[in-house]
């Protein structure tokens, strides 16, 4: 298969020459290029031998981009969802990892202004003012930044422009009371320096009836740009970004051992939990080991984000005939405060992290023959979560004094010899260091009924209580099965209910290390085709998670192999853009983390699980029909499948059921199952993804209209660890559309938009809530509309 693709992309970008040059000499439009850095250095996106998207800031600000999950559909190879909290969830080409808390780093590097930001929990409130945004897919590490086994999505801002005043001021309004104020204003300071501040404020009512799916968020961005020499060259950015509102809502969707059943409400309805009919349908539901039906939320209990995050990062470049030295110092810091129910219990934190980073690196001038690129990396996170309360009305774990310390180093660099003008060999290598330490306390709560049922039983309560921790006895709870549980005493003054208590603390550090590489190659076969193969190695630490006294808590290093065959062409008198790319991606020992009973004791854990296979390809084509209309295209197939996955699932419904559709291989010591899910597909994996795209402007004589149109497709997406039949998205079609009027002799500029024209419901995320047979899902926007009004000057 890598043959045949070969010589069929060598053929055609062969054959072409004689048709391009033979349309040059009509009056026809061209397609414009996009730089982009994704390689550092500036390139045309069609000169970059690398698996890249980019977006431009233009684009991104019409398609109504404010949120990181909205990426997922301006690029097919990547999907994004939400999770409790400020938390999201990357995958690209189906490699990613459930980042629900602080204890793992995300398998996609996310980058904002050429800084990393370690944080799953920061990666909101960057989404305007911008320059562009690149999607880099694949093992990271040996040009830039740190490493990391998927790929990266670099965020770059608007810079300063030098001489330059001008700016600009817009507003949207929409349905669901939508809201969105953003301006920025470039400010010369004579001809060597330049300053740019930008702001943006968006805010919009929930989309689930409860309130929740909502969003209220502030953001101010600084900018200031110095440049005393054609030699040096001194940038500084600083950003504050408050996000509030309630956060990710939930609709439960009753499911009982993985199979939908009728439920009074449909996704379709938009029904939080939290509601009158949410909080109906929770009452009725049984509550695990209570021996009763869930209790109704307590007066005044309401989920809610009190997040804010700021940073500053610099950039100095000093050029001279040996190369250029480029030096990035960061400094970031993110404030957590949040009340969630979005997995089907209550997570409460509060948590600190505060982030440092340097960045140096010199590269050789790009006109020699012999180019390289030297780099060095230093990285400290350090998170301290003082409260975590994670509850339900049959089980509550509280968290206390978590400190989580994180320093990477690495050392870095690419060497590309030009054979010829145009063929070039690439080889790049990166050792990396990366040591880590977690101490921290927990307190894990359970009540058991031990009779046939305890209708009048009282569940833990929601919300924080910390000063009753020390009432409670320090027991371990018994593997749970049939009644009698016995030994433990009745502590909440009701017949026939038990009440425990396990208290443990964790002091755990650990170092890893890895050296990654990458070798390739390139050849512009014309000027305007390119022909390129890569192979590259990725590699992501290991870490830890809470677990009681003497049982471990930690996981291993993930790593990923991966070869790409591309070929980059533009034909036709730079009229059509043809870029395909196969690939194929070898992952092992993936973090998958998840509930687990460990040592009696629930526990959210991330295992290694085996092995799996990513391979297809990507196709993205361009063609200016017209001077006034063009048309896009973007393709991906993927085939994809755990080779080898196997996990523990927790066991506590005596054996029945394993809470997969997976069988079970067998049972553990502690009994939880052995659960075989290989050959299964990966979630956020789906087999076609495709993006359709029209762009048509229409001259009037006083001024222009600007309609686009796109539609998304993807065939059935896994959306949950579990691979239960209810955690499956079926294939769907979602359609946006724009229409913008400049007039003539105004800076104003007028646009009205819809996006999900035809009102999908789509489930983002499901997740099984533990002890229940409802999952709790989380869902996509609905179809919004709306007007916008901006102002250049």
């Amino acid at each position: 298969m890598r043959s045949a693709y070969f010589l069929a992309s060598s053929a055609l970008a062969l054959a072409m020459p004689d048709v391009t040059r033979a349309a040059e000499s009509a009056d026809a439009p061209g397609i414009q290029d996009i730089v982009v850095t994704a390689q550092r250095r500036s390139e045309s996106l069609q000169k970059a031998a690398i698996a890249v998207s980019a977006i431009g800031g233009d684009e991104l600000r019409t398609a109504g981009v404010t949120q990181t999950t909205a990426l997922g559909n301006m690029v097919p190879s990547l999907q994004v969802a939400p999770a409790a909290g400020p938390y999201n969830l990357f995958y690209l080409r189906g490699v990613g990892n459930f980042n629900g808390n602080a204890f793992s780093d995300s398998a996609i590097a996310f980058n904002f202004a050429g800084v990393y930001i370690g944080r799953p929990s920061a990666t909101a409130g960057f989404f305007y003012d911008l320059e562009r945004v690149e999607v880099v897919k694949g093992p990271q590490g040996t040009l830039y930044g740190r490493n990391a086994t998927g790929g990266a999505i670099n965020v770059l801002p608007k810079k300063p422009e030098l001489g330059v005043w001008g700016g600009f001021a817009g507003v949207d309004v929409g349905n669901y009371s939508a809201l969105r104020l953003d301006a920025a204003v470039n400010i010369p300071m004579g001809d060597k320096a330049a300053a740019r501040i930008a702001a943006m404020h968006v805010k919009h009512n929930g989309y689930m009836n409860d309130g929740t799916d909502d969003q209220d968020d502030i953001g101010l961005r600084g900018s200031f740009r110095f440049e005393p020499s054609h030699a040096v060259r001194l940038n500084l950015v600083s950003d504050y970004f408050d996000q509030g509102g309630r956060g990710s809502g939930m609709t439960p969707l009753l499911a009982p051992q993985g199979v939908a059943t009728a439920t009074t409400f449909s996704p379709d309805s938009r029904i939080g939990i939290f509601s009158p009919q949410g909080q109906a349908f929770y009452s009725s539901q049984q509550a695990g080991t209570l021996g009763r039906t869930f209790q109704t939320f307590p007066s005044g209990f309401q989920p809610y984000l009190r997040n804010h995050f700021l940073g500053i990062s610099g950039s100095a470049e000093w050029t001279s005939d040996f190369g250029a030295l480029t030096i990035l110092p960061s400094y970031r810091e993110g404030h957590l405060n949040y009340n969630s129910f979005s997995p089907g219990f209550q997570v409460n934190a509060v948590e600190r992290n505060a982030q440092t980073s340097v960045e140096a690196r010199f590269a050789t001038p790009e006109s020699k023959p012999l180019r390289a690129l030297l780099g060095a990396f230093y990285y400290h996170d350090h998170t301290y979560g003082p409260f975590g309360d994670y509850a339900s009305n049959w089980n509550a774990q509280y968290d206390k004094d978590m400190l989580l310390n994180t320093t990477s180093k690495a050392l870095f660099g690419r060497l590309t010899y030009a054979v010829t003008p145009d063929i070039r060999l690439t080889i790049g290598g990166r050792q990396t260091w990366e040591d880590k330490d977690f101490n921290g306390s927990r307190v894990s709560l359970t009540r058991i009924c031990t009779a046939a049922a305890c209708p009048t039983a009282p569940s833990l309560p929601f919300g924080p209580t910390p000063a009753a921790l020390g009432t409670f006895p320090s027991v371990l709870v018994p593997t749970l099965g049939p009644a009698p549980y016995g030994g433990l005493p009745d502590v909440v003054n009701a017949p026939n209910v038990i009440q425990a208590a396990t208290v443990f603390t964790n002091n755990q550090a650990k170092s890893f290390s890895k050296f990654t590489w990458r070798a390739g190659a390139d050849w512009d076969i014309t000027p305007r085709n390119l022909v390129y193969a890569s192979f590259e190695t990725g590699f992501k630490a290991g870490g830890f998670f809470y677990s009681p006294n003497g049982a471990g808590g930690a996981f291993d290093p993930e790593t990923l192999q991966a070869f790409t065959l591309g070929s980059k062409n533009r034909f036709w008198g730079n009229r059509v853009q043809l870029n395909l790319e196969l690939y194929r991606w070898k992952y092992n020992n993936q973090q998958i983390s998840h509930l687990l009973t460990v040592a009696s004791v629930p526990t959210f854990v991330t295992e290694n699980v085996g092995r799996a296979t990513f391979q297809g390809f990507e196709l993205e084509a361009r063609f200016a029909a017209t001077a006034l209309t063009t048309l896009s295209a973007d393709l991906q197939y993927l085939d994809a499948s755990y080779d080898r996955f196997i996990f523990q699932s927790p066991n506590s419904n005596g054996g029945t059921f394993n809470g997969t559709s997976c069988p079970t291989a067998g049972f553990t010591g502690s009994g939880a199952y052995i659960v075989n899910c290989s050959g299964k597909r990966p979630v956020n994996a789906p087999e076609w993804t495709l993006n359709l795209g029209i762009e048509q402007h229409v001259p009037v004589s006083f001024g222009e209209f600007t309609v686009n149109a796109k539609a998304h497709y993807q065939t059935a997406t896994l959306i949950g660890m579990e691979f239960a039949p209810v955690e499956t998205q079926s294939g769907y079609w979602l359609a946006d559309a724009q229409i913008n009027f400049s007039p003539r002799s105004s800076a104003l500029s007028l646009g009205l938009y819809m996006n999900n024209i035809f009102d999908k419901t789509l489930i983002s995320q499901a997740f099984p809530t533990p002890g229940t047979s409802f999952y709790a899902t989380t869902l996509r926007p609905p179809r919004t509309f709306g007007g916008r009004l901006s102002y250049k000057f």
